[in-house]
């Protein structure tokens, strides 16, 4: 089983999740202490291979097409900004890698994975992002942890009527705002969804504008540029910089001294029982994933 986990969401939701948490200095700890505590929940499920997947600081391809590309976006708290550089240090220091690349997303690096190795393992992607799920295949599955929820390729179709990779069609008919990505005036989910489960893709939905009621060709013609653009933002890139990459090579490797020295040094012993019951759990002959 390979895990592939989106860094960014991950990290948000172990900053929001809890309260404030002051270390000897008043300097506030959340996030990391978040970030330590549903690691170690994922990794008791024992996966083979886990790579945490960042986005680079650099400019993506995506900003360069759209310059308002996540513009709408709040702005990092500073407390938050100050437990980052402490959380982004931590997967190497215990052996988990950690892949960026410049001028991609983590996203990117998840769908390069996924297509690389998709048919050599299991593969579960983390996230609560949802252009993600474009990539559910039979042996792929999504699980988000804000809302401990898995998804498969089969719970997928039979809640929205259409293949996953065509939620990138769905997504370009409707607003969004966590992006701010454009999109077509007037489609709301309801409309996008039976579009795409009649037509599937945005170039055959425009093929077949002729069979629509006029109301809904008239919104759909005005807002064609947006849905096309929609669609190539949404639309996850294969990363040539990770090719040579071998499975071999996200092998989990956990080093317990070195996970409980810098829990220790984080001043949060709770989690040392925690790292011990981990390893104890790592020794023990494989049983079904817990999810």
């Amino acid at each position: 089983m390979l895990y592939l986990l989106d860094w960014s969401g991950y990290m948000f939701r172990a900053y929001y999740a809890l309260p404030q948490l002051t270390d000897k200095n008043g300097n506030n700890q959340n996030a990391v202490y978040g970030f330590l505590r549903m690691l170690l929940a994922l990794l008791k499920d024992k996966p083979d291979y886990f790579v945490i997947a960042r986005d680079h600081p650099s400019k993506t391809f995506r900003e360069k097409e759209f310059q308002q590309y996540k513009a709408t976006r709040p702005a990092i708290p500073d407390d938050f900004k100050r437990q980052i550089s402490t959380i982004k240090q931590l997967p190497q220091k215990i052996g988990i890698k950690t892949i960026e690349i410049p001028g991609y997303e983590a996203d990117d690096i998840i769908y390069t994975l996924v297509k690389s190795f998709k048919r050599q393992t299991p593969i579960t992607i983390i996230s609560g992002d949802k252009d993600l799920k474009q990539l559910l295949e039979p042996n792929v599955e999504f699980y988000d942890p804000m809302k401990k929820q898995k998804e498969t390729f089969q719970d997928f179709q039979q809640k929205r009527g259409f293949d996953p990779i065509n939620i990138v069609d769905y997504l370009a008919l409707v607003w969004d705002s966590s992006d701010n990505i454009p999109w077509v005036e007037g489609i709301g989910p309801k409309w996008a969804k039976n579009l795409v489960q009649q037509y599937g893709e945005i170039e055959n939905i425009y093929q077949n504008l002729h069979k629509l009621a006029p109301s809904i060709q008239k919104k759909l013609k005005e807002g064609k540029d947006k849905a096309y653009l929609s669609k190539s933002l949404i639309t996850l890139q294969n990363i040539e910089q990770l090719q040579n990459i071998e499975l071999k090579d996200l092998k989990l490797n956990i080093d317990f001294w070195k996970f409980k020295q810098v829990v220790s040094e984080l001043s949060f012993p709770s989690l040392i029982s925690q790292i011990d019951k981990l390893k104890q759990i790592i020794n023990t002959p494989s049983q079904n994933s817990l999810f």
